[in-house]
């Protein structure tokens, strides 16, 4: 990465509040990209062009100034990035004066660079892991060759591996991004990619931890924000991140629960996911009789499939007495004229209030 006219101008700009000399900051070619003295702005350093020969730092007399072109007393110091080239830094002034302001020049404008440069990368790194995520998510179909290939060569990750995907829906999601992946990295968990999603929602891909962390505990903080997150199964692969991606939606969707999981919903799961024309041609003699129930029958039905059709259980759940669930539940039996308590009527009353 190279000193350039931008950089140099807020590096200037920072440093000159703080070093009370003139200060000179050139790229690899020896051009003079910013100064504490604007005229020379865009001249050539000859001082900086003995730098860049011998990468060696270069002070300066005033029986010197002969020697070179454009120049004046002082230190000019070489420029580092990642071991290449980057600028030189010139301080003009008595030597033994500014080379100490010099070398803090030197060094901040190091460190400015390493930090453009990490910067730039995350930056970039986030871009291809958005796209990879389009491109796995897409809602047709997915090139799965291409995807391992992306993620071999250009990701640098092996994603040939156990997956748990969690979906996130919250407001403000690019915001939350980083915090979620700070929540994680916390505790030592590594998320392969933490990604915005269409409008809402945080995706974050976590590899198997055979259940050694648990997600409620990570993600607490969520508990007093508008937040639903849903955990799908563990699953392999690219096309294992897709399926436990589609079911942590699933589950989002099919329980009203902060903290949703697949494997708790897989029964509401399958007959969500019915054809719709075969779900209409059997349901349809039923739905307006479901519709017309009253509150306290569907009420009654939602309890008593929770409570996996245990009569006391229901009665203990509501509150109310044993015969009058049995009343309630004869009464849908009469009203819809499917049986709860006969299991093959029950599913389809289950799909009904789906």
């Amino acid at each position: 990465m190279e000193l350039s006219e931008q950089l140099g101008i807020e590096i200037i700009s920072m440093l000159s509040a703080y070093i009370d000399v003139p200060i000179n900051l050139m790229d690899p070619s020896g051009k003079i990209v910013a100064s504490t003295d604007q005229g020379r702005v865009s001249q050539l350093h000859g001082g900086a062009k003995k730098v860049i020969e011998t990468k060696q730092e270069q002070i300066i007399l005033e029986s010197d100034i002969g020697d070179f072109s454009n120049v004046r007393p002082g230190v000019n110091l070489p420029i580092f990035h990642r071991g290449d080239l980057a600028g030189v830094v010139g301080l003009t002034g008595c030597p033994e004066d500014v080379m100490q302001a010099a070398g803090m020049t030197r060094g901040s404008v190091e460190i400015a660079l390493e930090q453009i440069h990490q910067q730039r990368q995350a930056f970039y790194q986030e871009r291809q892991w958005n796209n990879w995520v389009q491109q796995l998510l897409h809602p047709i179909k997915m090139d799965e060759e291409f995807l391992i290939q992306e993620a071999t060569y250009t990701l640098n990750v092996d994603v040939k591996q156990n997956w748990q995907v969690l979906v996130l829906c919250i407001s403000n999601h690019f915001e939350w991004c980083e915090r979620i992946r700070q929540l994680f990295t916390s505790q030592g968990q590594y998320p392969l990619f933490v990604v915005p999603h269409q409008e809402n929602e945080v995706i974050v891909a976590l590899p198997d931890q055979n259940d050694s962390i648990t997600i409620e505990n990570i993600l607490k903080e969520l508990y007093t924000v508008d937040a639903s997150i849903g955990i799908g199964g563990t699953e392999y692969g690219t096309a294992g991140l897709r399926r436990s991606y589609f079911q942590a939606v699933d589950a989002i969707h099919l329980t009203d629960k902060k903290f949703s999981y697949s494997k708790d919903v897989q029964m509401e799961r399958l007959l969500s996911h019915i054809d719709p024309e075969i779900l209409d041609e059997v349901t349809k003699g039923y739905q307006n009789r479901l519709n017309q129930l009253e509150k306290v029958y569907k009420e009654t039905l939602i309890c008593y499939f929770v409570s996996n059709l245990r009569v006391n259980r229901t009665a203990a759940d509501m509150h109310i007495h044993r015969n009058t669930l049995v009343y309630r539940l004869e009464q849908i039996h009469k009203k819809t004229g499917l049986n709860p308590k006969v299991f093959k009527e029950a599913i389809i009353l289950q799909a009904l209030l789906l």
